[in-house]
């Protein structure tokens, strides 16, 4: 089985926030859910806790931070993936349960 990285969220205690090192850089993530439009955000901060890109929708298959250029944003793909292929959404049936924020470090994943 394939050993990936992931980002463990504990959906259960939304709004969640903390910090961690992505790509050398100790950055703050924070997670939430909106409840209107039923779909979870990120919101990354740098290490002086001073906004990068906040609201990110979590989207399935697709790498967080993609539409941006910031110099900011750490040089790793995070997507949110079901790795038994079952999942194609993010949902709060799943996330946190199939679906991960998984570190794609591998060829074979199809990072959009």
């Amino acid at each position: 089985m394939d050993e990936r990285g992931l980002i463990d969220v504990d959906v259960e205690s939304l709004p969640e926030e903390f910090e961690i090192e992505l790509a050398g850089d100790n950055v703050y993530l924070r997670f939430d859910f909106n409840e209107e439009g039923q779909f979870y955000t990120v919101d990354l901060f740098n290490n002086a806790y001073e906004p990068i890109v906040t609201g990110e929708h979590l989207v399935y298959g697709q790498r967080l931070w993609r539409d941006f250029t910031k110099p900011e944003i750490p040089q790793v793909d995070i997507v949110p993936f079901d790795i038994s292929h079952k999942e194609n959404t993010v949902t709060s049936d799943n996330f946190g349960r199939t679906v991960f924020l998984y570190l794609m470090t591998f060829e074979d994943d199809e990072v959009m």
